[in-house]
């Protein structure tokens, strides 16, 4: 750019000097010569180099339960049947069903001396579930939750009726199907109890990690 400017500049003073000369009439026999001056501009280094220290790799913290005395009653004979159905996603309507015998179901009283309250987790087959049911007070409703994974893999909530005596439970109603994300236009939830002892039973770490088990994004 300097450069441009100094040749401009050169060329503006000989053009003046032929108008003079013109205007005058006379020619002036001095030469004017214009030195070329090239200007080297030399940008200096500004590179930085950032040393980005040594990789640090973040390990998720795991959740640990603490484990506490349960209450209720711990069944230790009987057998378990849960499942739903589902509005379009219907291939994944299914029902796990199984004996609870060695399982980790548990069962709570109301004042009635019904059950009023079912919990835990069972092996049904080649199905792991893990389910809650509670009762709505004095009404014939409950809310139940419940999750299988194997042959029979499904997450739902939700309301509907409920019938209990001391030894069976049983509830049927509608939710929602978190996995596989669909309305479930039915699901239930029935318990049949031949022997219990008392205390609930229930690894609560193992309860958590089953919940907290990612399903597939696909």
């Amino acid at each position: 750019m300097q450069r441009k400017i100094l040749v401009g500049i050169g060329a503006a003073v000989s053009v003046l000097s032929i108008w003079t000369t013109s205007a005058s009439g006379q020619v002036d026999p001095t030469t004017t010569t214009v030195p070329d001056v090239t200007t080297t501009t030399v940008a200096p280094d500004t590179t930085t180099t950032v040393d980005p220290g040594p990789t640090t790799t973040v390990t998720p913290s795991s959740t640990t339960i603490p484990q506490v005395d349960l209450p209720g009653e711990h069944v230790t004979v009987g057998t378990l049947e849960l499942g739903a159905t589902f509005k379009t996603e219907t291939t994944s309507s299914c029902t796990a069903t199984g004996s609870v015998a060695g399982g980790e179901v548990n069962i709570m009283k109301d004042t009635d001396g019904k059950i009023g309250a079912v919990y835990g987790k069972a092996t049904l087959g080649a199905t792991t579930s893990g389910l809650v049911v509670v009762e709505l007070g004095p009404l014939p409703l409950a809310v139940g939750a419940f999750r299988t994974i194997g042959t029979c893999n499904q997450d739902v909530v939700g309301i509907g009726g409920y019938s209990a005596t001391p030894t069976t439970a049983e509830f049927k109603g509608v939710g929602y199907g978190a996995f596989p994300n669909d309305y479930a236009d039915s699901m239930s939830v029935k318990l049949d109890v031949s022997s219990t002892e008392a205390g609930g039973s229930l690894n609560l770490q193992s309860a958590y990690d089953f919940l907290a088990t990612p399903r597939p994004t696909n």
